[in-house]
């Protein structure tokens, strides 16, 4: 009798990426996962997809997780990638390199005293 062989299509994980996909279950964020494990973040939600890992819902790593599957994101991930995509944005327009030219201070610019 022949044995089968059946392959999985899960391949198998380093130790980091196995760190990283149980601190993407319980919630920590990207970040904090990339600096951790090293991990790229397009790898992590290629792996939380294939090996069915969760993610807690209404936060930027699920809309990430769900547009990995290939699915429409929930409303409460929706929002919360709309306000994490706002956030960015504003803190960009507090730059001084946000401000048009014309705007930006010219040099350093010191008043004196007239004596």
């Amino acid at each position: 009798m022949a044995a089968s062989v059946i392959l999985s299509p899960r391949q198998a994980l380093t130790a980091s990426q196995a760190v990283a996909l149980t601190l993407l279950r319980d919630g920590y964020t990207q970040r904090t996962i990339a600096v951790r494990t090293g991990t790229d973040p397009y790898d992590l939600y290629r792996l939380a997809a294939l090996h069915g890992i969760t993610v807690p819902h209404g936060t930027v790593e699920g809309h990430n997780c769900h547009e990995a599957r290939g699915e429409e994101p929930c409303t409460s991930c929706a929002h919360a990638h709309g306000r994490a995509h706002a956030r960015e944005h504003a803190q960009r327009r507090r730059t001084l390199g946000a401000l048009p030219r014309a705007l930006r201070p010219r040099g350093r610019q010191v008043r004196r005293a007239v004596r």
